[in-house]
Protein backbone atom coordinates (compact mmCIF):
# COMPACT_ATOMS: atom_id res chain seq x y z
CA UNK A 1 0.00 0.00 0.00
CA UNK A 2 2.80 2.40 0.98
CA UNK A 3 4.76 1.52 -2.13
CA UNK A 4 1.67 2.13 -4.28
CA UNK A 5 1.25 5.56 -2.70
CA UNK A 6 4.89 6.42 -3.45
CA UNK A 7 4.46 5.35 -7.10
CA UNK A 8 1.22 7.32 -7.47
CA UNK A 9 2.71 10.47 -5.89
CA UNK A 10 5.72 10.23 -8.21
CA UNK A 11 3.71 9.70 -11.40
CA UNK A 12 0.72 11.94 -10.79
CA UNK A 13 2.21 15.39 -11.63
CA UNK A 14 3.41 14.33 -15.10
CA UNK A 15 0.88 11.65 -15.92
CA UNK A 16 -0.28 13.12 -19.28
CA UNK A 17 3.33 13.42 -20.50
CA UNK A 18 4.00 9.85 -19.38
CA UNK A 19 0.93 8.55 -21.20
CA UNK A 20 2.27 10.10 -24.43
CA UNK A 21 5.88 9.01 -23.90
CA UNK A 22 7.44 6.16 -25.88
CA UNK A 23 8.57 4.39 -22.68
CA UNK A 24 6.38 6.09 -20.09
CA UNK A 25 3.15 4.82 -21.61
CA UNK A 26 4.22 1.25 -20.72
CA UNK A 27 4.67 2.28 -17.09
CA UNK A 28 1.12 3.68 -17.08
CA UNK A 29 -0.23 0.52 -18.68
CA UNK A 30 1.54 -1.56 -16.02
CA UNK A 31 -0.07 0.59 -13.30
CA UNK A 32 -3.49 -0.15 -14.81
CA UNK A 33 -2.68 -3.88 -14.68
CA UNK A 34 -1.12 -3.98 -11.19
CA UNK A 35 -2.73 -1.27 -9.06
CA UNK A 36 -6.30 -1.39 -7.80
CA UNK A 37 -9.02 0.49 -9.65
CA UNK A 38 -9.30 3.18 -6.96
CA UNK A 39 -5.51 3.63 -6.92
CA UNK A 40 -5.61 4.21 -10.69
CA UNK A 41 -8.25 6.93 -10.38
CA UNK A 42 -5.57 9.59 -11.01
CA UNK A 43 -5.00 8.02 -14.47
CA UNK A 44 -8.74 8.07 -15.21
CA UNK A 45 -8.99 11.69 -14.05
CA UNK A 46 -6.20 12.66 -16.45
CA UNK A 47 -7.67 10.57 -19.28
CA UNK A 48 -11.05 12.28 -18.86
CA UNK A 49 -9.66 15.82 -18.58
CA UNK A 50 -7.23 15.44 -21.50
CA UNK A 51 -9.26 12.99 -23.56
CA UNK A 52 -8.72 14.56 -27.01
CA UNK A 53 -5.01 15.26 -26.46
CA UNK A 54 -4.42 11.65 -25.37
CA UNK A 55 -6.71 9.95 -27.91
CA UNK A 56 -5.05 11.71 -30.85
CA UNK A 57 -1.55 10.63 -29.79
CA UNK A 58 0.25 7.54 -31.13
CA UNK A 59 0.87 6.09 -27.64
CA UNK A 60 -1.99 7.82 -25.86
CA UNK A 61 -4.63 6.09 -27.97
CA UNK A 62 -3.31 2.70 -26.80
CA UNK A 63 -3.32 3.77 -23.14
CA UNK A 64 -6.94 4.97 -23.44
CA UNK A 65 -7.98 1.57 -24.77
CA UNK A 66 -6.24 -0.13 -21.83
CA UNK A 67 -8.00 2.29 -19.46
CA UNK A 68 -11.32 1.05 -20.85
CA UNK A 69 -10.19 -2.57 -20.36
CA UNK A 70 -9.18 -2.23 -16.71
CA UNK A 71 -11.87 0.21 -15.55
CA UNK A 72 -14.61 -0.34 -13.00
CA UNK A 73 -18.11 0.05 -14.53
CA UNK A 74 -18.26 3.62 -13.19
CA UNK A 75 -14.79 4.56 -14.47
CA UNK A 76 -15.62 3.03 -17.85
CA UNK A 77 -18.95 4.87 -18.14
CA UNK A 78 -17.34 8.23 -17.35
CA UNK A 79 -14.40 7.76 -19.71
CA UNK A 80 -16.46 6.40 -22.58
CA UNK A 81 -18.92 9.28 -22.20
CA UNK A 82 -16.01 11.72 -22.58
CA UNK A 83 -14.70 9.93 -25.68
CA UNK A 84 -18.19 9.80 -27.22
CA UNK A 85 -18.62 13.53 -26.66
CA UNK A 86 -15.66 14.15 -29.02
CA UNK A 87 -16.49 11.35 -31.47
CA UNK A 88 -16.90 13.65 -34.52
CA UNK A 89 -13.39 15.10 -34.17
CA UNK A 90 -11.71 11.88 -33.00
CA UNK A 91 -13.21 9.80 -35.84
CA UNK A 92 -11.27 11.88 -38.35
CA UNK A 93 -7.94 11.50 -36.56
CA UNK A 94 -5.33 8.83 -37.51
CA UNK A 95 -5.19 7.63 -33.87
CA UNK A 96 -8.45 8.93 -32.40
CA UNK A 97 -10.52 6.85 -34.80
CA UNK A 98 -9.21 3.66 -33.17
CA UNK A 99 -10.38 4.87 -29.76
CA UNK A 100 -13.89 5.57 -31.11
CA UNK A 101 -13.96 2.15 -32.78
CA UNK A 102 -12.90 0.59 -29.48
CA UNK A 103 -15.82 2.25 -27.73
CA UNK A 104 -18.14 0.75 -30.36
CA UNK A 105 -16.46 -2.66 -29.92
CA UNK A 106 -17.26 -2.89 -26.21
CA UNK A 107 -20.96 -2.85 -27.18
CA UNK A 108 -22.34 -0.56 -24.48
CA UNK A 109 -25.63 0.51 -26.07
CA UNK A 110 -25.68 3.94 -24.45
CA UNK A 111 -22.08 4.73 -25.44
CA UNK A 112 -22.53 3.52 -29.03
CA UNK A 113 -25.75 5.52 -29.31
CA UNK A 114 -23.96 8.63 -28.04
CA UNK A 115 -21.16 8.19 -30.60
CA UNK A 116 -23.70 7.86 -33.40
CA UNK A 117 -25.63 10.87 -32.15
CA UNK A 118 -22.42 12.96 -32.36
CA UNK A 119 -21.73 11.77 -35.91
CA UNK A 120 -25.30 12.29 -37.12
CA UNK A 121 -25.64 14.96 -39.79
CA UNK A 122 -22.06 14.32 -40.98
CA UNK A 123 -22.18 10.73 -42.24
CA UNK A 124 -21.66 11.48 -45.95
CA UNK A 125 -18.71 13.76 -45.23
CA UNK A 126 -17.17 11.25 -42.77
CA UNK A 127 -17.65 8.38 -45.24
CA UNK A 128 -15.32 10.04 -47.73
CA UNK A 129 -12.40 10.27 -45.30
CA UNK A 130 -9.88 7.50 -44.72
CA UNK A 131 -10.12 7.20 -40.92
CA UNK A 132 -13.71 8.17 -40.23
CA UNK A 133 -15.05 5.91 -43.01
CA UNK A 134 -13.97 2.93 -40.86
CA UNK A 135 -15.94 4.33 -37.93
CA UNK A 136 -19.08 4.80 -40.08
CA UNK A 137 -18.76 1.23 -41.40
CA UNK A 138 -18.45 -0.09 -37.85
CA UNK A 139 -21.59 1.84 -36.87
CA UNK A 140 -23.49 0.26 -39.77
CA UNK A 141 -22.36 -3.27 -38.95
CA UNK A 142 -23.38 -3.27 -35.29
CA UNK A 143 -26.04 -5.85 -34.50
CA UNK A 144 -27.74 -4.22 -31.51
CA UNK A 145 -31.47 -3.83 -32.30
CA UNK A 146 -31.70 -0.75 -30.07
CA UNK A 147 -29.26 1.06 -32.36
CA UNK A 148 -31.33 0.33 -35.50
CA UNK A 149 -32.85 3.86 -35.65
CA UNK A 150 -29.32 5.36 -35.52
CA UNK A 151 -28.18 3.01 -38.30
CA UNK A 152 -31.23 3.82 -40.40
CA UNK A 153 -30.27 7.48 -40.13
CA UNK A 154 -26.85 6.71 -41.65
CA UNK A 155 -28.47 5.03 -44.67
CA UNK A 156 -30.96 7.90 -44.98
CA UNK A 157 -28.20 10.53 -44.91
CA UNK A 158 -26.27 8.70 -47.65
CA UNK A 159 -29.42 8.43 -49.80
CA UNK A 160 -30.23 12.12 -49.25
CA UNK A 161 -26.71 13.33 -50.06
CA UNK A 162 -27.00 15.58 -53.14
CA UNK A 163 -23.63 14.47 -54.55
CA UNK A 164 -24.09 10.72 -54.17
CA UNK A 165 -22.03 10.01 -57.32
CA UNK A 166 -19.04 11.46 -55.45
CA UNK A 167 -19.59 8.91 -52.70
CA UNK A 168 -19.98 6.06 -55.19
CA UNK A 169 -16.67 6.96 -56.85
CA UNK A 170 -14.79 7.71 -53.65
CA UNK A 171 -12.14 5.13 -52.61
CA UNK A 172 -13.48 5.11 -49.02
CA UNK A 173 -17.13 6.12 -49.25
CA UNK A 174 -17.96 3.41 -51.80
CA UNK A 175 -17.28 0.79 -49.11
CA UNK A 176 -19.63 2.60 -46.74
CA UNK A 177 -22.33 2.61 -49.43
CA UNK A 178 -21.77 -1.14 -49.97
CA UNK A 179 -22.22 -1.73 -46.23
CA UNK A 180 -25.34 0.45 -46.22
CA UNK A 181 -26.82 -1.65 -49.04
CA UNK A 182 -25.96 -4.85 -47.13
CA UNK A 183 -27.54 -3.87 -43.82
CA UNK A 184 -30.63 -1.95 -44.99
CA UNK A 185 -33.94 -3.37 -46.13
CA UNK A 186 -37.44 -2.37 -47.17
CA UNK A 187 -38.20 1.23 -48.10
CA UNK A 188 -34.87 2.46 -46.78
CA UNK A 189 -32.94 0.07 -49.03
CA UNK A 190 -35.16 0.85 -52.04
CA UNK A 191 -34.70 4.58 -51.49
CA UNK A 192 -30.89 4.21 -51.51
CA UNK A 193 -31.00 2.02 -54.62
CA UNK A 194 -33.23 4.58 -56.38
CA UNK A 195 -30.64 7.29 -55.72
CA UNK A 196 -27.81 5.11 -57.07
CA UNK A 197 -29.58 3.80 -60.20
CA UNK A 198 -29.16 6.92 -62.39
CA UNK A 199 -25.37 6.55 -62.07
CA UNK A 200 -25.05 2.83 -62.78
CA UNK A 201 -23.86 3.37 -66.37
CA UNK A 202 -20.98 5.59 -65.30
CA UNK A 203 -20.07 3.13 -62.53
CA UNK A 204 -20.02 0.08 -64.78
CA UNK A 205 -16.34 0.33 -65.72
CA UNK A 206 -14.98 0.89 -62.20
CA UNK A 207 -14.08 -1.76 -59.58
CA UNK A 208 -16.08 0.15 -56.94
CA UNK A 209 -19.03 0.38 -59.29
CA UNK A 210 -19.01 -3.34 -60.04
CA UNK A 211 -19.18 -4.17 -56.34
CA UNK A 212 -22.05 -1.75 -55.79
CA UNK A 213 -23.91 -3.15 -58.81
CA UNK A 214 -23.44 -6.68 -57.44
CA UNK A 215 -25.02 -5.57 -54.14
CA UNK A 216 -27.98 -4.05 -56.00
CA UNK A 217 -28.44 -7.09 -58.24
CA UNK A 218 -28.54 -9.33 -55.18
CA UNK A 219 -32.20 -8.48 -54.79
CA UNK A 220 -33.49 -8.73 -51.24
Amino acid sequence: QEQSSLVIDALKPGIVLLIKDLNGNHVVQRCLQRLGASECQFIYDAAGSHCVEIATHRHGCCVLQRCIDHATPEQRTNLVKEIAKHAYFLSQDPFGNYVVQYVLDIKLTEASGEVMKRLAGHYAELSAQKFSSNVVEKCLKMTNEELKPCQDQIVQELADYPHILRLLQDPYANYVVQSALSVSSGTLYENLVDQIKPYLTSLRGTPHGKRIMAKINNVK
